[in-house]
């Protein structure tokens, strides 16, 4: 049996694993043979740096460098390789684009969304146009963040705790608790910050919410008023009517009427 023994004098033996140094140093040949080297760590980095800017040439930057042939071999299937290319990237870049100002749960979120869908696709092309489209929302959302004011640390405190608990009822007494403020205080620096109060600010959230959630999936109107902690459906119904003039079923029937002629046309 052939044996590898290490070079280094006093080196402690190797316990026995999943992938061991021969195969290691196998792959290493091979790449040096068919002059195979991955990206650099600056190569790397480009689209990450790009993105903390807001700057779209990070998408095209994202799209090369996602390409199979400068990136090293993580599956013997095309279509799993690139998928697996597409999740290290995506959530890599979830932890930049936090670090540009983007709230963490609004990034988490998308990023989950985007790697359920690239767990179903199933052509390489698809997988690239996701890594197009993503990165794009991305860099939207850093440009978005950069447009808007700089929030103080207990206000940027209070909207990752809303987009964290935004289904369960929320009081201006657990954001002073989060940062350890009294709640008038918060109160009056949240308002001068976001321009509106913290209670209008929530209620136009979940409103918001409503009508996607209305527009795209077939949720009950109980379970839409009770996932957006209203107090009953009753409520959700009166409060969504005096917000936007239509209540939940008319509104639903409206974005469905609407859909279905853009369909038909």
């Amino acid at each position: 049996m052939l044996r590898f023994i290490s070079l280094s004098k006093g080196a402690p033996a190797m316990s026995e694993t999943l992938i061991p140094q021969s195969e290691i140093t196998r792959l290493l040949h091979e790449n040096s043979e068919n002059s195979f080297r991955h990206t650099t760590y600056r190569e790397e980095n480009r689209r990450y740096h790009l993105l903390m800017q807001g700057d779209m040439a990070a998408v095209d930057e994202a799209v090369r460098i996602s390409d199979p042939k400068i990136q090293g071999k993580l599956s013997s299937d095309p279509v799993r390789n690139m998928r697996y290319l597409f999740i290290i990237g995506t959530g890599l870049a979830t932890r930049y684009a936090i670090e540009a100002g983007v709230p963490q749960e609004r990034v988490y979120s998308l990023s989950d969304l985007y790697i359920q869908k690239a767990d179903v696709l199933t052509t390489e092309k698809a997988l690239r146009e996701l890594v197009r489209e993503f990165w794009t929302k991305l860099v939207e959302l850093v440009q978005l963040t950069k447009k808007s004011k700089i929030f103080s640390r207990p206000v940027m405190t209070c909207l990752n705790y809303i987009d964290a608990h935004f289904s369960s009822r929320i009081t201006l007494r657990d954001l002073a608790a989060q940062t350890g403020l009294h709640p008038n205080y918060l109160a009056t620096i949240f308002k001068a910050e976001m321009g509106e109060s913290f209670s209008a600010y929530l209620l136009r959230r979940r409103i918001e919410t409503a009508q996607a959630l209305l527009t795209r999936t077939e949720y009950t109107y109980s379970q839409i008023a009770y996932s957006l902690a209203f107090c009953s459906q009753s409520h959700f119904i009166k409060v969504f009517r005096e917000k936007t003039g239509f209540t939940p079923k008319q509104f639903r029937m409206q974005r469905s009427d609407t859909a279905f002629s853009a369909f038909s046309s």
